[in-house]
């Protein structure tokens, strides 16, 4: 094959101009790919909003990238020309697209032809548009290719004409290398690559760009005519705004936006590369649908900069103002993310009571530590994700090595054209059973019949399909008002789908929603010594300033009620699909913004008089000096904030280094299951010995082993904490009860103390001393008195106190199968510990109990190594923090 001629400066049938403008999606995020179903669905969906274009580029789709060569079997091509009819009778121009850049050979004849092949088989499918995609693959050709190509640009180019040419001039992508401006090398103007690709690349070729970075926040007008001028042509921008698979914590369901409307003359087209999760594209499409209608720039109409001064805004606006901010009504042909916003909203409700089924099988995320950002920040080598391929980083940057812990949502390739198309209620468990829920007749909301899409099997017969067994728990931490048996207080309202927006909104922004918990609970925390140093006596009344303390806590478990009502009305939707999507996320949030509403509980009870100190902020939270200046910027990669929202709100504990404790694996099948966790108070005395007795034999029930003594191995085990330290005690509780608790004492050393001091005989006028003749075998309940009339081995070496000042007791009935619990409740204990000043707890553990071993090991705790003590039957386990 030989070297590429000028044809960008020569090719006379070039119709740029007159071509249709391509807005629509790129499906081309790692992970999980969509299923045929849910394709089909988004064809009619962008018919219905006026959308041209879809492009088929499942990264790990193994036969688009990693196995490009390989052809079609004959059932993948059935389905694969039924999803190109399903588009062509939608309007929408089915581009197939591969990415061979991996491991193909430019020079050899023989991997030419295998592209070649593969795209006309494609041909033969009906499809008639095509791409070649080069994107996250090192910028190097080989040494063979090396002999006949003179850059990695022209190996391309030749490759991708020739393609072009032996396809008969279709519609044709190409994704350069060097695809955003952080990645040209030096820069944009002055990149040999894009230069040489914009010379010889066939000007009917259109070419992809993501804009300044990879998630770019705003691309600008000027940006783009830099771009044009270097192409040859416009660009047609891959935009990766809303795309989620570089972090497993955060969707994107805010507003188009950050593009000006005056970039569509400019532009050959827009195709969105969105969330990984399907269900929860719907406000991303459809404004950007509504964007590509329009010809004014309402952002920059209303002009909001000059009306409303950035010194006195409020900080809880984003850049866009509030709702209140927007002039109404707006033309027709004017774009404001806002505006667009509630337009979306008000057709995106009537999508979550569509009778539908949850299609597919779900690849389980690995679960991935929320690092705190760290500066230098990483230079990530994908477009579109993150990849573990190394690349050069642009002059005058250094590129450190990514956290070993820190990959792709998914690794696995699979074949996203055959799919398992029962939906998740069948019996048929490949690849994974994914039951919805029983809508339980009590709580199926009242849908009008208009809006229900007709299912292979009705809503009503769901609940014959599920078991009690297959309903896994789910963890909250607040009781949810939800009206009596009424469908009004299970339906979304509008205020429920704002709210999910705003704990999800966009990669450099949180929405109104999500500032606003953020700035109530710093506000809280930072001010939670008032209410503790105010010591109230009698009827005397508070000061002003514990009263608007009082207030705000107030304010904030409103709050909180919020995010769990959203939750628990999400479950009785009949769109399990999309219940199934946006489940685990808000799931997750409602577990952390339940966890600060405990805390600030612990701290309304008065019960510590909290140090100033310890109120401050770790280095790292979106109160912190540049931190949200930086984060809102979009000068960084949003990678650098893993964790979005959920993070801020877990950084605004006092703890550190206890990533591990933030990992859950979210319950497989959406349930109403609710657990409260919250402060310790006198009258749970009695149910938290009933949990010790259900938990004292190595985790399992005990009961009958003291029946003479019930409160016996309460008294030995978790008496003292609850009277000797109640203010670092935590319980949860379900619909039946408490089922765990998590007692602490913050001076391990005084407690121990107090403990011989003050309970110990509290005991032994209890327990009288038992008496046996000789010979004579004392009983397990006898045994444990004796133990109180011999005190010389109570408590832990003076070792075991170095790094560890604190002690704890925990334990979780074995009904609670949610993992997630435990590791909340630790949180909680921690962080009260934390704002006291300790950095470190333990526990004992009887020797045997192997079920208490793997429980705490679950929580990050290790043994405690104590030479030159030796007791027969205790050991010690500690972690710090």
């Amino acid at each position: 094959m030989a070297e590429v001629c000028d044809v960008a400066e020569s090719n006379g049938d070039c119709k740029n101009d007159d071509r249709e403008f391509l807005c629509g999606v790129v499906e081309g995020f790692y992970g999980r790919p969509w299923t045929p179903e849910q394709r089909r669905d988004l064809f009619v969906k962008m018919k219905k909003m006026g959308l041209n274009a879809y492009m088929y580029a499942p990264k790990d789709d193994f036969k688009h990238r990693a196995y490009w060569r390989e052809l079609y079997s004959v059932e993948e091509a059935e389905h694969l020309t039924s999803l190109i009819q399903a588009a062509a009778e939608n309007d929408v121009t089915f581009f197939y697209a591969l990415s061979p850049g991996l491991d193909i050979t430019y020079s050899n004849p023989k991997e030419i032809l295998s592209l070649k092949r593969k795209l006309e088989q494609v041909c033969q499918f009906g499809c008639s548009a095509f791409a070649l995609l080069f994107d996250d693959i090192e910028p190097e050709i080989s040494e063979t290719d090396k002999e006949v190509y003179q850059s990695f640009a022209h190996a391309q180019v030749a490759v991708a004409n020739e393609i072009f040419e032996y396809l008969s001039h279709p519609k044709f992508i190409f994704c350069p290398t060097e695809y955003c401006a952080a990645r040209a090398i030096p820069n944009v103007q002055n990149s040999e690559y894009l230069n040489t690709i914009g010379q010889k690349l066939h000007l009917n070729i259109d070419i992809m760009w993501t804009g300044p970075k990879v998630i770019s926040k705003e691309i600008t007008i000027e940006s783009i005519q830099e771009l044009s001028e270097v192409l040859h042509r416009p660009p047609l921008i891959w935009d990766n705004l809303h795309a989620n698979d570089y972090d497993q914590k955060r969707l994107f369901l805010g507003p188009y936006c950050g593009r000006s409307t005056e970039l569509i003359p400019r532009l050959r087209g827009v195709l969105s590369n969105p969330n990984c999760e399907y269900e929860t594209n719907f406000v991303p499409i459809h404004t950007l649908s509504q964007w590509s209608k329009c010809t004014i720039d309402g952002k920059r109409e209303l002009n909001l900069s000059d009306s409303v001064s950035a010194d006195i805004k409020l900080e809880t606006e984003n850049e866009f103002g509030s709702m209140e901010d927007l002039v109404s009504p707006m033309s027709p042909n004017t774009y404001h993310p806002k505006n667009a916003l509630k337009i979306a909203i008000k057709d995106w409700m009537a999508e979550f009571y569509k009778a539908k089924n949850a299609f597919g099988r779900v690849i389980s995320a690995p679960l991935v530590p929320t690092p705190i950002p760290a500066c230098p920040l990483p230079v990530i080598t994908s477009c579109f994700s993150t990849a573990n391929v190394p690349t050069p980083a642009p002059a005058g940057r250094t590129s450190p090595v990514l956290d070993s812990s820190y990959q792709p949502l998914s690794s696995e390739l699979v074949n996203s054209l055959i799919a398992n198309t029962a939906p998740k209620e069948s019996n048929n468990l490949e690849p994974m059973d994914c039951n919805p829920l029983p809508p339980s007749p009590k709580h199926s909301p009242t849908v009008e019949n208009e809006i229900i899409l007709e299912t292979d099997s009705k809503p009503e017969d769901q609940a014959e399909t599920v078991s009690k067994e297959e309903i896994t728990e789910e963890m909250q931490t607040e009781p949810i008002d939800v009206v009596g048996n009424d469908s009004e207080g299970k339906q979304l309202a509008e205020s429920d789908i704002s709210l999910l927006i705003d704990l999800f909104y966009l990669p450099f922004e949180h929405g109104r929603g999500g500032i606003k918990i953020l700035q109530e609970f710093h506000w809280l925390k930072s001010h939670g010594y008032i209410v503790c140093q105010s010591k109230r006596k009698g009827r005397e009344p508070e000061s002003p300033e514990v009263q608007e303390w009082l207030t705000r806590v107030a304010k904030f478990d409103n709050m909180t009620q919020a995010v769990g009502k959203l939750l628990m009305r999400l479950t009785f939707c009949p769109n399990r699909s999309l219940l199934y999507d946006l489940y685990p996320y808000i799931w997750d949030i409602k577990g952390v913004v339940s966890m600060l509403n405990s805390y600030l509980k612990w701290i309304a009870l008065r019960r510590v008089p909290l140090p100033v100190s310890s109120l401050m902020s770790s280095p790292f939270t979106w109160f912190s000096k540049g931190y949200k200046e930086t984060f809102m910027s979009g000068d960084q990669e949003p990678w650098a904030f893993l964790g979005g929202l959920t993070s801020e709100l877990q950084h605004l504990l006092p703890l550190e280094s206890v990533n591990d404790l933030f990992l859950y694996k979210p319950p497989e099948v959406p349930n109403n299951k609710i657990y409260t966790i919250r402060p310790y108070l006198p009258s749970d005395e009695a149910q938290v010995y009933g949990v010790c007795r259900r938990t004292c034999d190595d985790g399992m029930d005990g009961s009958e082993v003291f029946p003479e003594y019930p409160d016996l191995i309460g008294d030995k085990l978790v008496g003292h904490f609850l009277c000797l330290s109640p203010e670092y005690c935590f319980v949860v509780e379900d619909e039946n009860g408490i089922c765990g608790y998590a007692l602490a004492a913050l001076d391990a050393r005084q407690l121990k103390t107090k403990c011989e001091m003050c309970w110990i005989p509290e005991l032994l006028a209890k327990y009288p001393a038992p008496k046996k003749g000789n010979g004579e075998m004392l009983t397990p309940a006898e045994e444990i008195i004796a133990g109180f009339y011999n005190r010389q081995k109570i408590g832990p070496p003076e070792i075991v106190y170095v790094h560890h000042p604190s002690t704890l007791r925990m334990n979780i009935l074995p009904t609670v199968s949610d993992p997630s619990v435990p590791k909340r409740m630790l949180t909680c204990i921690l962080s009260t510990l934390k704002a006291n000043g300790s950095h470190g707890v333990f526990v004992d553990v009887t020797v045997g109990d192997k079920n208490i071993v793997d429980f705490f090991s679950k929580l990050g705790f290790l043994e405690i190594a104590h030479p030159g003590f030796h007791v027969e039957d205790v050991f010690y386990m500690g972690r710090t923090f």
